[in-house]
C-alpha cells in the first residue's frame, strides 16, 4: 500500500508492529478531518470554492484508488483530511486500523461492522462492496460537504435506515447546495 501515491491520498509512511499494536505513520495533515473543519468553520469560513475544492480534490484521490482497482469501503468526511494548503485528501488505509484494508476489486463482509449511513444499499444487503458502492459513498459525502458536516439521517432511527433508503428515501438538498452538485448526489 505504501507504493500507492497521488496528491489527494494521505501517504502512508509506514506501519510498526509489536506484540500489543499496531503504528501507522502518515504524512500531517494538520487541519484534521473534513467533519470537524467543516462543522467547526461552517458557512463563516468555508466558502463554496472550498466545497467545490473539497469535492473535486476527494474525487481526484477515489479515482485514483478505482484506477488501482482498490474498493475503498469507507468513504465519509470523517477519513478525509485537510493539510496545511487546504487540500483534501483521502484516508485510503483506513480499514487497516480496523485490520482490514482498502480491498481489491470488490469484496465481500461477511458478519462484520460497517457504516451504515454511509454504505450502498446493494452493500448492505450483500455484504458486497464495489467501486460502485464507493460512488454511492462519494453521494453521501458530497452531502456532508454542502451541509457543513451535519449529521445524516437525523430523524430515521438506525434499524429503519436500510429499509428507507432501499424503498427510495434520500435526503433533502442542504441548504445552498447548487443543482449540479445535487444531480451527482442521486
Amino acid at each position: 500500500m505504501t507504493s500507492l501515491s497521488h496528491r489527494n491520498l494521505v501517504q502512508l509512511l509506514g506501519v510498526v508492529f509489536d506484540w500489543t499494536s499496531i503504528y501507522i505513520v502518515t504524512e500531517y495533515m494538520s487541519k484534521g478531518s473534513l467533519v470537524d473543519y467543516l462543522r467547526s468553520r461552517a458557512r463563516l469560513h468555508v466558502t463554496k470554492k472550498d466545497q467545490i475544492n473539497f469535492a473535486t480534490d476527494t474525487c481526484a484521490g477515489m479515482e485514483y484508488l478505482e484506477s488501482r482497482q482498490l474498493v475503498h469501503r469507507d468513504l465519509a468526511a470523517r477519513n478525509v483530511l485537510i493539510s496545511d494548503e487546504n487540500v483534501t485528501k483521502v484516508k485510503y488505509f483506513l480499514s487497516f486500523c480496523d485490520f482490514g484494508l482498502a480491498r481489491e476489486k470488490s469484496f465481500n463482509l461477511e458478519g462484520g461492522k460497517f457504516p451504515i449511513k454511509w454504505t450502498a444499499p446493494e452493500a448492505l444487503r450483500h455484504s458486497k462492496f464495489s467501486n460502485k458502492s464507493d460512488m454511492w459513498s462519494s453521494g453521501i459525502l458530497l452531502w456532508e460537504i454542502y451541509s457543513f458536516g451535519r449529521v445524516l439521517y437525523l430523524r430515521i432511527p438506525l434499524g429503519d435506515l436500510v429499509k428507507h433508503v432501499e424503498k427510495g428515501y434520500r435526503m433533502e438538498a442542504p441548504e445552498g447546495c447548487p443543482s449540479e452538485i445535487l444531480t451527482l448526489q442521486v
